[in-house]
């Protein structure tokens, strides 16, 4: 018994009690692929357990890319304290793991996750259906993906689909990186893609994109700019641009990787074309 306020054992309590009766509605998004289906998600969370969010289904054909984020929604609704992701694996239809990612409890803001669609030893993984798992200190996250033969289905699935839990879902991407340069990148309205480049700030030199878009078919995501590979002074990493498409049409995106105070031609360029299809 106590009198007046609210301890901090209490605060604690209501947050639990607020988690537990969250139960986000199934959202819908459409893919093609001999037919029609849905991508959905969904979370949930329980007083006496971690929290699970699940995003699918999405398409992939093979020597395609995915990455993944946590985004947490600002201003935080509940259980804003730090977060911490512990690790990604993948795992086939019948709960084989196919690839595995141990991280050393990383803050989700410092974390991007990556997949090529390939198993550990670097050998690509059979069509099928996979589900992606994304551990943290909250619960776990997990995306749902279909991987088809080329010709069989485009990268679509409509990537704005979201589960979340106390305002922290998880974003998922169209992988693109250097590998894909010169080449036109199929997206749906509604789908993300990141552009990961490799690149060394310390040297001087960065990555930079273009200033503007034309209005209607691509707009930014805010999100980090650069992720060290590690805390190693003079180490490189990955710059990181990222795109939602909001229309049909057209971009082609040119990327420079320079020193912004000299007037040399850029040390190393990249360029794509986005081609976003109807909804």
């Amino acid at each position: 018994m106590h009198s007046g306020g609210v301890t901090a054992n209490e605060v604690i309590a209501m947050q639990k009690l607020f988690i537990g009766s969250v139960i986000v509605l199934m959202l819908g998004a459409a893919f093609s692929l001999s037919g029609f289906a849905q991508a959905r998600a969904s979370s949930s969370a329980s007083t006496d357990g971690p929290v699970r969010a699940t995003v699918g289904t999405f398409v992939l054909e093979e020597g395609s890319r995915i990455a993944f984020e946590l985004r947490r929604s600002d201003p935080c609704p509940c259980m804003c304290g730090d977060i911490f992701v512990t690790g990604m694996s993948v795992v086939d239809r019948a709960g084989k793991e196919v690839y595995r990612d141990e991280v050393d409890s990383v803050p989700y803001t410092d974390w991007t996750g990556m997949w090529d669609l390939s198993r550990a030893d670097g050998t690509p993984v059979a069509p099928g259906e996979y589900t992606i798992l994304i551990r943290t200190s909250l619960g776990e996250f997990r995306a749902e993906v279909r991987i088809v033969h080329p010709g069989e289905g485009s990268f679509s699935g409509r990537l704005c689909a979201t589960a979340s839990v106390c305002g922290l879902g998880l974003d998922v991407y169209r992988l693109v990186t250097k590998d894909d340069d010169g080449k036109t990148i199929p997206l749906r309205a509604g789908d993300k893609v990141m552009i990961a480049l490799p690149g060394n700030p310390t040297t001087g030199y960065e990555w930079t994109g273009p200033d503007a878009l034309p209005a209607g078919v691509l707009e930014p995501i805010p999100g980090v700019n650069y992720r060290p590979e590690s805390g190693l002074i003079g180490a490189g990493g990955t710059f990181l641009f990222r795109y939602a498409a909001i229309g049909p049409g057209r971009v082609e995106l040119s990327f420079s990787y320079r020193r912004p105070w000299e007037e040399a031609p850029a040390s190393d360029s990249f360029s794509i074309v986005i081609s976003v299809g109807g909804v």
